[in-house]
């Protein structure tokens, strides 16, 4: 079978190379690379042009339409999802495809690490590792990370790709589409791609706040999933609630004092669902585990408000 990999690029000029240099030698002249250029800015579509492969530019539609026009001019059986601002390893092709040898799998993903050494970035490769370790307990998974993915072309484009409507989280989307559908999808390990995560806790917030208030809407449409998935340990979803509820007692505090023992106990058990991560990952590196409580719970308020007022324009659309 023939591969396509196909690589949403918006103003990644610093990265492109890296990640074009690396996935050369692991294709057959039979193979196809598509960059799509999102209207980028930079030099994005001029270094991506140096290195001989093939450019669709159009206007900024965001990763989605450019990973869903990527997979409409593709001619490979398989096509394969890159982010531009990634580097995959030597053997990255290859894992992806293993899992698609079996006829009944349709999708796969692989695994996002990094090599920063900030105290942030660490804290999100330990989330990272927390959710895979979900993923290989299971023999099928619901969720496939749309910056490091394969899937069968056909079945991705007779199911509609991706929701270019959606500004994030439209790879949760269509895993769930295809989940729900009865389509079978596989992680594999193996396959590892060097993915800058954000060094500032700010934008590691704002990112968490966007991302949730997409997946909001994601949930709107399958709400079964809001409860348990192949990817999130209940732990964290249990501290976003948790939080949520800490932040309505405290206000109710402000005239019924008593709230006070409810925030008390959002407290404890927040520091108990912390306990198997920290426990975890102590020994790898133990200044982010004793930071990642704190980490968490801020996490886990940006993650809720962006899920609260996400879902409201959930409610609100669905009204008009």
């Amino acid at each position: 079978m023939t591969i396509s990999i196909i690589i949403p690029a918006y103003n990644v000029e610093k990265n492109i190379g890296a990640c074009l240099d690396a996935l050369r030698p692991q294709i057959s002249d039979a193979d196809e690379i598509i960059v799509v250029d999102d209207g980028s800015r930079d030099a994005t579509r001029a270094v991506a042009e140096a290195r001989g492969v093939r450019v669709i530019a159009q206007e900024n539609r965001g990763a989605a339409a450019a990973r869903n026009v990527g997979a409409q001019n593709a001619r490979g059986d398989l096509v394969l999802f890159l982010d531009g601002d990634c580097v995959p390893e030597q053997n990255w092709v290859q894992a992806m495809l293993a899992p698609l040898v079996d006829s009944e799998i349709v999708g796969a993903c692989g695994m996002k690490q990094t090599k920063q050494r900030g105290i942030v970035p660490r804290f999100i490769q330990m989330e990272f590792d927390y959710r895979y370790d979900n993923e290989r307990a299971r023999r099928y998974i619901d969720f496939v990370d749309s910056g490091t993915a394969a899937y069968r072309r056909a079945i991705f484009l007779e199911n509609g790709g991706f929701d270019a409507r959606l500004a994030d989280a439209e790879d949760v989307d269509l895993s769930y589409r295809l989940s729900e559908r009865g389509y079978r999808m596989a992680f594999t390990e193996n396959a590892i791609v060097y993915d800058p995560h954000p060094e500032s806790l700010i934008e590691y917030l704002r990112r968490k706040f966007t991302y949730a208030f997409w997946r909001a809407q994601v949930y709107a449409r399958y709400p079964t999933k809001l409860a348990s998935d192949s990817r999130t340990p209940q732990t964290q979803k249990a501290q976003g609630a948790l939080v949520g509820l800490l932040a309505l007692s405290l206000v109710a505090a402000i005239v019924w004092r008593d709230a006070l023992w409810l925030a008390a106990f959002c407290l404890v058990a927040f520091a108990f669902t912390t306990a198997p991560f920290v426990a975890r990952y102590f020994k790898r590196d133990p200044v982010v585990a004793l930071w990642s409580p704190l980490f968490s719970a801020l996490s886990a308020f940006a993650g809720s408000l962006g899920l609260g007022l996400g879902i409201l324009r959930a409610r609100l659309m669905s009204d008009r």
